[in-house]
């Protein structure tokens, strides 16, 4: 039979095991999240760099960006560099070269996937805390860390970059010179300074804000085993409050940037068919340019767009 003693030394050595198992525990778990965060960070940007695309490299001595999520002062310690795509190339690459390039929709789907991969990875590995299997403040925390890796990446420097540079590519100046007249029936219409690539490149941008959303957030969506599944589940109220601000200045942001470049475009538009009308009220006055008109036609562009 043990003495008080014994019993006070069996109880000390248990205690001094359980807090070595748990500091394993911990330490190993952070040493795969760690790793987890790099091999998807590694992912996506191979994603980018496979199409042609530059990524601008961190200067060095610069520190990155921590993200506001708690995890970098609990389980996770690496934070991934923000490495955006170089805007002096994506100019270069033109409407074509963008929408056969990073737009292109396998290219736009391809680190969702991984993200999801990731996310099952970890939901395995930390579990949700139900009968006693698993930790669910850890696994809120992991989640979260690895959804706001993705806002950082899918947007400072996947999306952001490619819709600054749509606005840029657009050219606000009209021409020097007048359409000739009469216009060819047979030959496209006139873009009034906006290449039609522009608005299929914001349609794509938009699809992939949406599949961004429906495959990583799924919010309401039973089984889908995605991020606001599994912080509901685990029942870390802080984690799906900083989830949610994260997703939500994601959105914010989009929106912004494409607000900017469409207004662009607007304005692009309405400085040509200004240009178009009053080259065409000058034209009807009797001043035809040589060579652009038939001159047995007397037709203007005022009397074309009427």
């Amino acid at each position: 039979m043990l003495n008080d003693e014994n019993k006070r030394a069996v109880a000390s050595l248990i205690q001094f095991l359980t807090t070595q198992e748990m500091a394993l525990s911990s330490s190993h778990r952070r040493g795969y999240l760690n790793l987890e965060l790099r091999l998807l960070h590694h992912e996506c940007c191979y994603c980018l760099d496979r199409t042609g695309a530059k990524l601008v490299v961190p200067q060095r001595g610069q520190k990155p960006h921590v993200p506001t999520t708690g995890v970098a002062s609990g389980i996770a310690t690496y934070v991934a560099p923000i490495m955006p795509l170089d805007k002096r190339e994506l100019k270069k690459m033109g409407f074509a070269g963008l929408l056969n390039g990073p737009l292109k929709q396998s290219v736009l789907r391809q680190p969702l996937m991984h993200a999801t991969d990731s996310l099952a990875r970890a939901r395995l590995m930390f579990g949700l805390g139900h009968g006693g299997v698993g930790d669910a403040d850890s696994t809120a925390r992991v989640i979260t860390g690895i959804f706001s890796q993705m806002c950082t990446f899918y947007g400072s420097s996947f999306i952001f970059p490619i819709v600054e540079v749509l606005g840029q590519l657009l050219d606000t100046n009209p021409p020097s010179s007048p359409p000739s007249l009469p216009f060819d029936e047979n030959s496209p219409a006139p873009d009034l300074g906006v290449d039609g690539s522009f608005w299929v490149s914001i349609e794509r941008i938009h699809s992939a804000a949406k599949a961004f959303d429906r495959e990583l957030w799924a919010e309401q969506r039973t089984g889908s085993e995605r991020v606001w599944e599994i912080l509901v589940a685990t029942g870390s109220h802080t984690s799906l409050i900083l989830a949610k601000d994260q997703r939500l200045s994601f959105f914010q942001e989009l929106e912004e940037r494409g607000e900017t470049a469409i207004l662009r475009a607007l304005d692009t538009l309405s400085t040509h068919i200004q240009w178009v009308l009053v080259a065409g009220g000058e034209m009807s006055t009797g001043n035809r340019i040589r060579g652009n008109f038939n001159d047995r036609s007397g037709v203007s562009l005022v009397r074309i767009l009427r």
